[in-house]
């Protein structure tokens, strides 16, 4: 099997290198409350976003707002000139990069995914997200939002799946480019990974509480050619839609099968079927998510180019922890609106395996100063300044200083990362220890302040 790979992968060529780090943009776990060991929904991502820009941290409460965009939406019906308040970490200058938990835990995080949609046009892309979090009670609600959305105003990217969840219930959403859609509850006693590359399949569109479409999804693949009813086969969404590239990328199959045989009791080989939910073999603890976040693939046939480099983050095969990492966060979701004092987000900024995982209360009523570059007021009209987002706009902001540590470390990894990994794990035992004697905003504020000032120093 080792050797195999390794042919494969001398094989590549520079060219699909430079495609890879394009295309290999986050990772997202997703655990049904009945797989959790803590009996709550859980929700592990990485945003990977390659490039010079700040991640700022926000507390947005209820806003009085006329947003254009807003569609009311079943027998919830959000008053236009009101919306749900959200922790929202901004990534600055990027179009699908923004991570939201709104106050009715409604979290929203995503991965692209290449379509072979080559002709529709669509409007609608930053904006996605946002107005998701300010309208949705619910992971469905937030489901049916976006579709209104994409059918009004079209998907203005390639593809993507959104990860819609609540403490209840967890939907992954695959759009294209133009304005079709396709999405899949996952059930409540399994756990679903998503790469780049969508992984919704055969779809049942008689079983509303599990599936759920644009009308012509069938139609359209079959005007298109790319898939035909006289093959006896079943409609396959990601087979029909699925960019042929990302589907059998060399950044794609490794991340997903990694993940799913670290925590799935049914162990998979390269060039298996690799299912769209599946079984754990055991409860999943938030540990375990952060160690997949954090994974190079230590001790699996993809680890064969390890010595090759002197960073497991530049490693030939991409890996889940990568040079594109901007922020890792585990969330589990407990509760919803008004009790949502419970959930919280585990967040680690830039690469995982060198920063802690630091609990956010998602009751904290605001961030440190230093977590932000501007109030978030100003945040959509800067947005897109790639000057005044840069880590050197401002040197004593929390993600210049993130930045420039994280960079320390990967600068000499191999010599640095074992002292690193001391700092990681001393934090992370405190950060627990007082969190769980006080799981309140207070000592998640302490608990950034002080990680912020150890690395500063």
């Amino acid at each position: 099997m080792k050797n195999v790979i390794a042919i494969f992968l001398i094989s590549i060529n520079f060219q699909i290198f430079a495609q890879e780090f394009q295309q290999a943009n986050c990772y997202t776990i997703v655990v049904g409350r009945d797989a959790s060991a803590t009996g709550s929904v859980l929700v592990a991502h990485n945003e990977d976003d390659f490039g010079d820009f700040v991640v700022n941290l926000y507390k947005v409460h209820q806003q009085q707002t006329k947003d254009t965009f807003f569609v009311p939406i079943g027998d919830y019906q959000m008053p236009e000139t009101q919306t749900n308040s959200y922790i929202w970490f901004e990534t600055t200058t990027q179009k699908f990069g923004d991570f939201f938990v709104n106050d009715f835990g409604v979290t929203i995080c995503s991965n692209q995914c290449s379509s072979r949609e080559d002709t529709a046009k669509g409007k609608i892309d930053y904006e996605f997200r946002r107005i998701i979090a300010q309208y949705a009670a619910n992971a469905k609600q937030a489901v049916l939002i976006g579709a209104k959305l994409i059918e009004q105003f079209g998907y203005n990217s390639t593809g993507r799946t959104y990860c819609f969840a609540d403490a209840r219930e967890i939907w992954l959403m695959a759009v294209v480019k133009g304005r079709h859609w396709v999405a899949q509850r996952v059930p409540t006693n399994k756990v679903a990974i998503v790469p780049n590359y969508y992984t919704i399949g055969e779809i049942d569109l008689s079983d509303s509480a599990n599936f759920l479409a644009s009308d012509d999804i069938i139609d359209y693949a079959i005007e298109r050619g790319w898939y035909s009813p006289k093959s006896g086969e079943p409609f396959n969404f990601r087979l029909a839609y699925g960019s042929t590239q990302s589907l059998y990328a060399i950044w794609n199959i490794p991340r997903h099968l990694a993940g799913i045989n670290f925590l799935s009791d049914k162990k998979f080989n390269y060039g298996d079927f690799l299912p769209f939910a599946f079984t754990p073999d055991n409860k999943v603890s938030i540990k375990q998510l952060e160690a997949i976040l954090s994974s190079h693939y230590e001790g699996t046939d993809f680890q064969t180019c390890y010595e090759l480099h002197k960073n497991p983050h530049t490693n030939t095969v991409h890996r889940i922890c990568n040079a594109g990492t901007k922020f890792s966060v585990v969330v589990e979701l407990h509760n919803t609106y008004p009790e949502n004092n419970k959930n919280v987000i585990w967040f680690a900024p830039f690469n995982p395996c060198i920063n802690p995982f630091i609990p956010i209360a998602c009751a904290i009523d605001s961030f440190p100063d230093v977590f932000h570059l501007r109030p978030w007021q100003q945040a959509i009209s800067q947005h897109y300044n790639q000057k005044t987002n840069s880590f050197s706009a401002d040197p004593n902001c929390a993600y210049s200083v993130f930045y420039k540590y994280n960079s320390l470390i990967n600068n000499d990894y191999q010599s640095k990362i074992y002292n690193a990994k001391k700092l990681k794990d001393s934090f992370e035992r405190k950060a627990i220890k007082e969190f769980k004697a006080s799981p309140t905003a207070k000592t998640s504020l302490n608990l950034l302040l002080d990680y912020y000032n150890l690395v500063k120093q």
